[in-house]
């Protein structure tokens, strides 16, 4: 049985009942930074360094070999999948690993749990029934792609964007579309978390003059309507 854990994007009390009695039956963990794993259980007082609890670095650079043998580990163990921050499997290497469940016949279950996408969908005053999350865009091949996507798209979109990408970002998005409304949300769930919107130009001024600071990741929201 594989167990898909989400844990706190930021804010550390932001973890399920659950999710904390899986941390603490689960003796076999794949998780993409087992480090930020080991911090979290232990301000949750989980004894991390029991023998018996194993740990896998699952990430998006698992060899095939690795891949292969984390499959046979879940077919005959209860495995607890973790990602750094959030509901892995969502813009996430874990996803991978979720279709082979699917291939090779291995139960799993999904909690729900903390992500980014969500507050930032509600954050705005757009439509929350039908929109678009596009993970992060790519970096060089596949972006004027994903951008004219977006584009063409009449229900909001959502991408996640790094802190060292997002104003050229802003200014790629501005030359190839006029957008209505943008939004910016950062550092959710912590003390200074920031939703802002307005125009682009209006957004790259507040960044210039650190009214929106470069610290942490982003969650940019895009509307033409």
């Amino acid at each position: 049985m594989l167990s898909i854990i989400p844990t706190p994007i930021w804010n550390k009390e932001d973890i399920t009942l659950r999710a904390l009695r899986l941390l603490r039956e689960i003796d076999t963990f794949f998780a993409e930074d087992p480090n930020t794993t080991k911090k979290l259980m232990l301000m949750h007082e989980i004894d991390y360094k029991n023998p018996g609890k194993k740990r896998y670095k699952f990430n998006s650079f698992l060899t095939d070999k690795q891949r292969e043998h984390y499959i046979e580990v879940a077919k005959t163990q209860n495995v607890g999948l973790v990602c750094e921050a959030g509901t892995p499997g969502l813009s996430d290497p874990a996803k991978e690993f979720i279709k082979q469940c699917w291939i090779h016949d291995i139960p799993f279950e999904i909690l729900p749990g903390a992500t980014a996408l969500i507050p930032a969908v509600i954050s705005s005053n757009w439509n929350t029934t039908q929109f678009w999350f596009w993970g992060f865009l790519p970096k060089k091949k596949g972006k004027q792609t994903a951008f004219q996507k977006i584009i063409a798209s009449e229900y909001p979109i959502y991408v996640y964007e790094s802190v060292h990408r997002i104003e050229k970002t802003l200014e790629e998005i501005q030359k190839a579309w006029f957008v209505w409304q943008v939004m910016i949300c950062r550092e959710l769930t912590k003390m200074h978390e920031q939703y802002a919107n307005g125009s682009i130009p209006e957004l790259l001024e507040k960044i210039k003059n650190n009214q929106i600071p470069l610290k942490w990741e982003f969650v940019l929201g895009f509307y033409n309507s």
